[in-house]
């Protein structure tokens, strides 16, 4: 993808679409863009994240192996964040995160993630209804074992 076509991407996620366009160029000038083959991974799991990942195109999983089992695993699309708690909450990741198709993502620095959010306070709110969404989300899965929303 080129400069533009990423700037794009970025203003058509729920997460961006409040960003000024100069803010939204700076976002997708600063972020790292990566490319990850299919079943290549992104993240190991108990790593401390060095930033957030933006999944641009292409699906991830997020997985944890029990001994003697075949594990838990949470898929998730283009448009996911990947990071965002861990980094919030001063925590490593809970599990390893593995391409399912293609990826590719821009790797948000720490420090340019957090400007974001204590500078714009649209970017804070769609954050904040974000992470409320995803934990809704899980304790409905959680508290009735399918996906009801």
């Amino acid at each position: 993808m080129t400069l533009e076509a990423d700037i794009a991407c970025l203003g058509r996620l729920p997460l961006f679409r409040s960003l000024p366009p100069p803010r939204l160029k700076l976002v997708a000038l600063m972020g790292e863009k990566l490319r990850f083959e299919a079943g290549a991974q992104i993240v190991e799991e108990g790593e401390k994240p060095a930033g957030v990942y933006v999944v641009l195109q292409g699906e991830v999983e997020i997985g944890h192996k029990r001994p003697n089992e075949e594990g838990t695993r949470l898929q998730l699309n283009s448009g996911s964040l990947i990071g965002d708690v861990p980094l919030l909450s001063g925590h490593s990741y809970v599990g390893a995160v593995t391409a399912k198709s293609a990826v590719s993502a821009l790797l948000l620095p720490k420090d340019l993630f957090f400007e974001l959010l204590e500078t714009i306070p649209d970017f804070s709110l769609a954050l904040s209804r974000d992470l409320a969404s995803r934990l809704y989300r899980l304790a409905d899965f959680t508290l009735h074992g399918e996906r009801v929303h």
